[in-house]
């Protein structure tokens, strides 16, 4: 295993080498292109000082009043061209240049001292312009050599020779100086250009080194493959989990947000990068995402769901001084839940009823069994009458005050379980409903049947008590419930933490209240547009009210 591994990272050159490495080429080129202008630069600043240089000397020898004079006179046959090559190479000497010849008017040199092979011959052309252009700056061939030259009339020196025309040309001068070659002026420049490139060089490397180092410690070590690795198992990660995951950062801004997550939150496709505040979030969730301390299990109500969302706050670094840098939130859907333990808890409510029934009749059937071995039967019948008929006027008050056949039979049944638990469950007097539609008879044996399941264990922890129960239509199509008992009494600021408990059992749960049936109270109320509110008994105990507006506003998706 150690053989492979090892082979892997030599083949592998580290982030920070991989800077230093394409810092190291990009100088190199930046400097072999600063290393190529300074040299052009150089040479072009040469080529110029030499042309003026040339053409200065040009100036001045046609300038002379000998070399007017002695042109003149060649041009009249009076002066030899020995004494004109005598003159030129003085000239040519004191001026320190390579070529200087003299010609005559028709352009054909008469003194050449550098280089006899030119006497006869016409002077170069200009490089660029017209051919007979007779003063001219530029680079020629000389030779069979490139020569930076310059050409320059001489004028008749009328002062000194009379009968010539004031400024005839009387001849030429040319003066050639051969071209440096580049690699001699590379040569000239390269210590000072050898030690600024070196020196930028040197500071281009140690700001690679230390960005490669910065760069290295802010990805925590780790190699570019590495990273790469775990950006796609973490996508691979939250696209594959069920529960939902949105990440904040301090500003309260999403940086991740999963498939589940944005399900469960209906977030728009963009919301990664948007702030929480404006993705129409419930204000509860909003709360819990970004303030207070991080919640463990905080069930809230978002889109007709039952969330249970669990918080965490990122830090940067370790102990008192450590910096929060955002916080990551998973959530998960507990409405299927909460709805097969609704099930469960009318389920149980329905074997308690029975079971309460069964004790209550066996009761009575002990009595009547009493009362025929004591050959009392006329008081047989009176009992069975007097039995028969308080459970039909029970009924029958049920009936008249409850239009709903449902929400009739739960409260019937309720009235024996609570019978058997000591407490007297009692219908208000005030209390009317007419018939409702089937959505609206679920909700409301759902919040009807956890409310009484709460207030009963309230008032029987008491020893005995009464729960009364009242429930009426809103004049809307929806219904208002409320549910009031003797018992100890609740808190109503601990509202928000009894509906938060959620998975918590009744044991353990403050009176008045069991986590998932208020949970589950909440969301039908929160489903339809209503509320649950919790108030103090007017002598104690508490009241649950709990609006149920029709239609509803929402439907809970399972």
């Amino acid at each position: 295993m150690g053989g492979p591994s090892g082979h892997g990272r030599r083949r592998h050159t580290s982030l920070a080498g991989q800077i230093l490495i394409v810092q190291v080429l990009l100088f190199t080129v930046v400097l072999v292109g600063v290393g190529a202008v300074s040299v052009a630069q150089s040479r072009q600043a040469s080529t110029d000082a030499q042309e003026r240089r040339v053409r200065q000397v040009a100036e001045y020898v046609a300038s002379l009043p000998l070399v007017r004079q002695q042109l003149a006179d060649a041009a009249d046959g009076r002066t030899t061209a020995a004494a004109l090559a005598v003159t030129a190479e003085q000239l040519r000497t004191t001026s320190d240049v390579a070529v200087l010849l003299l010609a005559g008017p028709d352009g054909r040199v008469i003194a050449s001292p550098a280089d006899p092979r030119s006497l006869g011959t016409s002077l170069p052309a200009a490089p660029a312009g017209p051919a007979d252009d007779s003063s001219w700056l530029g680079r020629v061939r000389l030779g069979g050599a490139v020569t930076t030259a310059a050409r320059v009339p001489v004028l008749a020196d009328v002062s000194r020779r009379a009968g010539r025309v004031p400024g005839s040309v009387v001849g030429a001068v040319l003066v050639g100086q051969d071209a440096v070659p580049w690699s001699v002026q590379l040569r000239t420049a390269l210590p000072d250009l050898a030690t600024y490139l070196g020196m930028s060089a040197l500071v281009g490397l140690l700001g690679a080194w230390l960005l490669a180092r910065r760069v290295k410690s802010q990805t925590l070590g780790l190699e570019p493959r590495e990273i790469a690795s775990l950006a796609t198992h973490r996508e691979t990660v939250l696209r594959g989990i069920r529960e939902g995951v949105i990440a904040l950062d301090r500003e309260g801004v999403v940086t991740v947000a999963n498939d589940a997550a944005r399900e469960l939150l209906d977030l728009p496709a963009g919301a990664v990068g948007q702030r929480v505040q404006a993705l129409s979030l419930p204000r509860e969730v909003v709360d819990l995402l970004l303030h207070g301390p991080a919640p463990s299990d905080r069930p809230v109500v978002a889109g007709g769901r039952l969330l249970v969302l669990n918080r965490t706050v990122l830090h940067r670094g370790s102990g008192a001084g450590a910096e929060a840098v955002g916080t990551v939130t998973t959530m998960r859907d507990r409405t299927e839940l909460v709805a097969l333990q609704h099930q469960l808890g009318l389920s149980r409510t329905t074997t308690q009823a029975l079971r309460a029934q069964t004790h209550e009749f066996a009761n009575r059937l002990h009595t009547i069994s009493g009362l025929v071995q004591l050959g009392r039967y006329d008081d047989v019948v009176g009992f069975i009458d007097r039995v028969s008929r308080a459970h039909a006027e029970l009924g029958e008050q049920i009936a008249a005050q409850v239009g709903d056949p449902a929400l009739a039979a739960l409260l019937l049944a309720s009235t024996s379980v609570a019978d058997e638990r000591d407490v007297e469950l009692v219908l208000a007097a005030e209390a009317e409903l007419p018939a409702v539609p089937d959505d609206l008879s679920d909700d409301l044996v759902t919040v009807v049947g956890n409310l009484v399941d709460n207030a009963v264990d309230a008032a029987a922890g008491t020893g005995g008590g009464t729960v009364e129960v009242d429930v009426r239509d809103d004049g809307a199509g929806g219904a208002v419930v409320l549910v009031r008992d003797d018992g100890p009494g609740v808190d109503p600021r601990l509202l928000p933490h009894l509906v938060r408990r959620g998975t918590t059992s009744k044991d353990d749960s403050p009176p008045g209240g069991h986590g998932v049936g208020l949970a589950l109270v909440q969301l039908v109320c929160h489903r339809r547009g209503g509320k649950l509110e919790l108030h103090r008994g007017e002598h104690g105990g508490a009241t649950f009210t709990a609006t149920l507006p029709s239609p509803p506003s929402a439907v809970v998706r399972a």
